[in-house]
């Protein structure tokens, strides 16, 4: 284990209940985020494949 991992202690239950809600949080920003992109990327091939006829 390297010096950070041993001098770390254990989190308290409030601590562990934010930290998992800041994980949540960022989850749902990011699948936001990808779900944005896919539509976006969608609807350009979209107007790509309808300009090239």
């Amino acid at each position: 284990m390297s010096e950070i991992d041993s001098s770390k202690t254990a989190m308290s239950p409030e601590e562990q209940k934010a930290y998992q809600a800041r994980q949540k949080q960022r989850a749902v920003i990011l699948a936001g985020l990808l779900m944005f992109m896919v539509v976006l990327f969608y609807f350009i091939t979209i107007v790509k494949i309808g300009t090239a006829s």
